[in-house]
């Protein structure tokens, strides 16, 4: 009798609008909260689906993609995804969309919006449950509980209930839109260079991305273009020179510069950063290459770039993100997985 009770009381909120997130309740009183929220909201949206996946979240829409479905993760399974995630009540929190980010006044221009890429072992079960059918071009809405916000993997619903003693995150509606999904992230990443060499630099590449992806130089995933002469011919070791640099995704979003004028023109400039040609000290081997006073350690991408150049030289070094910023990529500017440019120019010492 009591949890008919519980039940009704949590109906009459729902319907009142007194309850819009289970997120403080335990989780028997979440499940509860949930069927009185399904309730409530198959009456108000009787044109949602309201089909169940095997793990116990809904299905609110499916807009089916084209082409092969996503079936079982396999261990080597990568998604690209374009995501919103809301409560219960509506209110979304985060998205991946600019055009949502400009509608909930939540836009910054140093931000990146467009799809992230998941290891698909790595997202939450509920995830994994909720994407699984989904075909490229597909977009899904789906209601996700807590106790499916796990990285755990279990068999039934019942399983991810017992083990639901600290909640990741709290019950909501993941908005989702599936770009694409492959094997081997690597691959991936190496073929987007090879059709971005192929566009933009077909005079030293040539405009076949195959040829383009091998023609790395010996550096695997590092890719060198000079795009003006240097003064002299003597390669630079164990000494320290000026560089101004623009830093950027391959989607053209600038995320860092030296540059001030560039930096206002991308949206990015801060008024506590000093613009100008900062310090490099070059080692004697590539790898230890740092920059600034401080002698800060720079991602092995950049090194490599400053390391190809010489006196006065201007150049552009694109690689991968395993000699960039990872699978964790960088803040809210540089996604995971995300291959990189940077364009980097050796100038004389700054006037003091």
């Amino acid at each position: 009798m009591k949890k008919y009770i519980i039940l009704t009381a949590i109906l009459a909120c729902l319907a009142a609008g007194c309850a819009k997130s289970p997120a403080s309740l335990s989780t028997d009183a979440t499940r509860r909260y949930l069927e009185a929220w399904v309730h409530v909201q198959k009456q108000k949206h009787p044109e949602y689906l309201w089909k169940q996946t095997p793990l116990g979240a809904w299905i609110l829409e499916d807009k089916e993609g084209s082409g092969k479905a996503l079936g079982e993760f396999g261990d080597s399974t990568y998604v690209r995804v374009n995501f919103s995630f809301s409560n219960l009540d509506g209110t979304i929190s985060s998205t991946t969309l600019e055009r949502i980010a400009k509608q909930l006044g939540q836009y910054n221009e140093t931000y990146y919006y467009g799809p992230h890429i998941w290891y698909a072992k790595g997202v939450y079960a509920g995830l994994e449950d909720a994407l699984k059918g989904m075909k490229p071009g597909g977009r899904r809405k789906v209601m996700v509980p807590s106790w499916l916000l796990n990285y755990t993997r279990y068999t039934t619903e019942e399983e991810y209930l017992a083990a639901d003693q600290s909640k990741n995150g709290d019950t909501g509606i993941y908005d989702l839109e599936l770009v694409e999904f492959f094997d081997y992230v690597n691959e991936w990443e190496l073929d987007s260079i090879g059709r971005y060499l192929a566009r933009n630099f077909s005079k030293e590449f040539g405009t076949d991305a195959s040829k383009a992806r091998a023609d790395s130089s010996g550096a695997h995933g590092f890719y060198y273009v000079q795009t003006e002469a240097p003064s002299d011919t003597v390669t630079l070791k164990d000494t320290t020179v000026y560089i101004n640099y623009i830093g950027r995704l391959l989607n053209g979003k600038v995320f860092d510069t030296t540059i001030r004028d560039t930096a206002i023109f991308h949206g990015i400039y801060s008024e506590s950063r000093t613009y100008g040609p900062v310090t490099v000290q070059i080692g004697d081997e590539w790898s230890n290459t740092t920059m600034g006073s401080d002698s800060n350690k720079i991602i092995k991408g950049f090194a490599r770039t400053i390391s190809k150049m010489k006196s006065f030289e201007k150049g552009t070094g694109i690689f991968y993100s395993p000699i960039g910023y990872g699978y964790k990529g960088s803040g809210s500017s540089i996604p995971g997985y995300s291959p990189l440019r940077f364009d980097v120019e050796l100038v004389a010492a700054p006037k003091k």
